[in-house]
């Protein structure tokens, strides 16, 4: 063909056809040209990809591999009603297997934690990771516990961390410091800033072995108890309360009684929710948050509960959250395999997922709601 003939494709026509493409795929395709990894790595390219995420959010859970020293990760769409084979993704990290991860993925970005204050981000789809400054005043204390959440501000195109430690001793003389790092940014250093209402401690590992927070819309959500003593018994209520990542200011939300120290924070539909009862005829009752002062309810059938007994704690963390108008729920002991209720059809199916390992490893964390990005780090 004469090169007056060629045909040329418009730019605009090939981010659309990137933008189809799985994480795999393009990774590969950077390496092409510095304009193709330029358009791969631009905002404006990742925000195509994550403006399509009702059809690209996908369910991630992982295994600790100790014999190769590595984090097996999968990650498959939610929308199949047959048998589905993950995308794999091995990642190793300096410090060994043994990896906690405090949040919830944003913009398919994860917190995680090695040890004492040993932090890193990491992108799973491409294997990348980008270790955390030390927060000095975390090392030198032993008796603390610390709760760690990561978020995304929409308006500033930034990713932080929010930590806050408490200092364990004698109360109502609690000490709690309130710091946040700004990834990539104010020369990767903590900040320390104002704290959230007085007379509040967060609920932090050493209490629950829940989720930390959860980011939503650029706000972070988590919970935290107040402690009033008394003569016989202490009273201890627990709050949400949120963290606005482009203010940096705290707020109280109204009191729901139903609220505990186990309740999971869930995403529903972009409202914040947990699961405030669980009864014995199978359903399931979710309080969700309309605005910091208002809760509405909403009472679902999920007929995968009777085998639960009643049981409060099983059921809120077997609940992996919202997608699509489903609640995905992970039934306990059943590996590779999730159940899904429709909001609208109120149908229930099953998706089965074909774990390409020959012998099974101690599964750690589902997550739903993830989605393969190309967000560098």
């Amino acid at each position: 063909m004469e090169e007056d003939e060629r045909m040329w494709i418009h730019m605009d026509l090939v981010v659309e056809i990137l933008s189809r493409m799985p994480v795999k795929s393009l990774m590969k395709f950077k390496c092409l040209s510095k304009e193709f990894s330029r358009i791969i790595h631009s905002r404006n390219f990742v925000d195509s990809c994550l403006s399509c995420s009702s059809s690209r959010s996908r369910l991630l859970f992982f295994f600790r591999c100790f014999k190769t020293n590595t984090l097996v990760f999968f990650s498959a769409p939610h929308r199949s009603t047959c048998a589905i084979a993950p995308t794999r993704h091995d990642m190793t990290f300096r410090g060994g297997v043994d990896v906690s991860f405090t949040s919830p993925p944003v913009r398919g970005l994860m917190l995680c934690a090695i040890g004492h204050n040993q932090l890193f981000i990491c992108n799973p789809a491409t294997r990348q990771t980008i270790g955390l400054p030390q927060n000095i005043m975390l090392v030198e204390r032993d008796n603390l516990t610390e709760l760690l959440v990561l978020g995304y501000d929409p308006i500033f195109d930034q990713f932080k961390v929010l930590c806050i430690w408490e200092y364990l001793n004698a109360r109502p003389s609690t000490y709690l410091q309130f710091w946040v790092l700004t990834v990539g940014q104010d020369g990767n250093m903590w900040r320390k800033i104002q704290g959230m209402p007085p007379q509040l401690y967060p609920v932090t590992s050493a209490h629950t072995c829940g989720q930390g927070g959860i980011c939503i819309n650029g706000v972070l959500y988590f919970k935290a108890y107040s402690w009033t003593p008394s003569r016989h018994h202490p009273t201890i209520t627990t709050h949400v309360v949120t963290f606005d990542l482009n203010t940096e200011v705290f707020s109280l939300v109204k009191t729901n009684d139903h609220l505990c120290w186990v309740s999971k924070l869930i995403d529903f539909q972009g409202k914040l929710a947990f699961i405030s009862r669980v009864k014995m005829d199978c359903t399931v009752e979710f309080c969700i948050l309309e605005d910091k002062e208002e809760w509405s309810s909403k009472v679902f059938h999920l007929p995968w509960t009777q085998s639960y007994s009643k049981d409060y704690m099983r059921t809120s963390h077997s609940v992996l959250g919202i997608h699509d108008g489903d609640i995905v729920f992970t039934p306990e002991g059943e590996l590779g395999s999730t159940w899904h209720l429709s909001l609208e059809k109120r149908t229930v199916r099953k998706v089965v997922y074909e774990i390409p390992i020959t012998k099974p490893y101690p599964l750690a964390f589902f997550f739903a709601n993830h989605v393969d990005t190309t967000v560098s780090l």
